[in-house]
């Protein structure tokens, strides 16, 4: 992935690595919902292709999110996420509002995995529904005068790039034009 200036339509998701439990956990963060995903015992390989491991966690995620019924639109979604993300790029530039966010969500993490449910996941639905326990949670940007959920403001954001490429569709002129 290239770097940039921060300053690209694509998708900005921000990665942080802590250790719960003695096992490396990565949380990456989407810079516009403060959704998080979550990923524990990473192996060697994983980092080493993890954008395509990160995609097909947004892949998966994202559909199971939007649990859409009809095939051709959870087929639309798909394809949308795996266009987006080939636009994600790697920033070196912290985003302090961001890494607040990651803060607060490694402390959620180690609550629940030694308080509430005293292990780490071993499967990647139980990731995905740790994950989705931490993205109930509030949220507030600075920018922002009420609290979100991100799980919610990702979900929203998700549908609407379906219906914006409904909408977006182009017609041929002479195809209303009488022959």
């Amino acid at each position: 992935m290239p770097e940039t200036d921060g300053k690209t339509e694509g998708w900005h998701w921000y990665a942080h690595r802590i250790t719960l439990m003695r096992k490396k956990c990565v949380i990456v963060m989407d810079e516009e919902c403060r959704y998080a995903l979550i990923f524990f015992g990473l192996k060697k390989g994983d980092f080493a292709n993890f954008e395509q491991v990160l995609t097909s966690r947004i892949i998966a995620e994202g559909s199971w999110l939007c649990d859409l019924s009809d095939s051709g639109e959870n087929e639309l979604l798909v394809e949308i996420i795996q266009q987006k993300c080939s636009e994600m790029f790697f920033d070196r530039k912290p985003n302090r509002s961001v890494q607040a966010h990651i803060r607060q969500v490694a402390q959620e993490l180690e609550y629940f995995v030694l308080f509430i449910d005293e292990r780490l996941p071993g499967l990647t639905e139980e990731e995905i529904d740790l994950g989705l326990k931490i993205n109930d949670r509030y949220r507030k940007r600075q920018s922002d005068k009420d609290y979100f959920m991100p799980k919610k403001c990702w979900r929203k954001s998700l549908l609407t790039l379906i219906s914006a490429q409904r909408s977006a569709k182009i017609y041929n002129l002479d195809d209303f034009r009488k022959k």
